[in-house]
């Protein structure tokens, strides 16, 4: 890739914007759709963190998970802004969160710097390449909205020329300690928001501990290892779609090539 490619951080940095509104987007998009998916979890067979909360009819355990990851993602943004979000006077556990944000904000950044170094892989699609198209299917188990904000979201980023197989292997773009850190992130918030109901703060922060902050565009297809392309969901729904459905319908793919999506949904809509 070129230096002019490799170094131009205002380019990434407003695809990387483009990804997390569109995930906001649909986020807020699917929420009138929320209560159909909830009532409809119970026909499933999953047992992940999200459906056991349904299951059990926690309604007010999803919602605390949603309002502390949008709050999550706020304070990032203004963190990477330089924006301080504690006041002078901030109690102990602030200044703990306050840590934390720095500290996703920082490995983000290196992680950044890491893909935009050279040496890891094309950062584009080649467009010489004919786009491949992946299917993504939900499956009995998958809670039925958080399948479709992760499989529409990367429908829209294969329509903008964002979806691509990246070359070599993940692991060797990734770093695990991002994805700890933000969830550790989510759960002392959660306990922040409800520090006055205890064992509330501590059932809805179990939960989230059990779901998993997903890659919005897997890493696989071109996404960037950093906070503002996370989002939690659930264990099952993330495995099955990056290592069982997109990993396997790419494998042999050239590097760079384009990547569509076509999305097969249940069989009772």
């Amino acid at each position: 890739m070129s230096d002019t490619v490799r170094n131009d951080k205002d380019l990434h940095d407003r695809l990387a914007d483009r990804i997390t509104s569109q995930a906001d987007e649909h986020a807020s998009g699917a929420r009138p759709h929320l209560r159909r998916s909830r009532a409809g979890l119970g026909r499933t067979r999953g047992r992940g963190s999200m459906a056991a909360a349904v299951e059990s009819g926690a309604e007010k355990i999803l919602r605390a998970i949603e309002e502390a990851e949008e709050q999550l993602h706020k304070h990032l943004h203004d963190v990477s802004k330089g924006v301080r979000i504690m006041g002078e006077n901030h109690a102990r556990n602030d200044k703990n969160i306050e840590t934390m944000l720095n500290s996703i904000v920082n490995t983000s950044r290196k992680q950044d710097k890491v893909r935009d170094g050279g040496g890891i892989g094309k950062d584009r699609f080649d467009p010489t390449k004919e786009p491949h198209t992946v299917t993504l299917e939900w499956k009995p188990g998958m809670p039925k909205q958080a399948f479709e904000r992760k499989a529409k979201a990367l429908q829209r980023l294969g329509e903008e020329g964002q979806l691509f197989k990246f070359k070599g292997k993940t692991k060797d773009y990734r770093d695990s300690s991002l994805t700890a850190k933000y969830k550790g992130a989510l759960e002392a918030l959660i306990r922040r928001n409800h520090k006055d109901d205890p064992e509330f703060a501590k059932e809805a922060a179990e939960a989230a501990r059990k779901m998993e902050p997903d890659h919005i565009n897997e890493l696989q297809t071109g996404g960037p290892d950093a906070w503002r392309n996370l989002r939690m969901l659930d264990h099952f729904t993330n495995r099955d779609i990056g290592w069982h459905q997109i990993r396997p319908q790419i494998r042999d793919l050239p590097d760079g090539n384009p990547i569509r999506i076509d999305i097969k949904w249940w069989p009772d809509d």
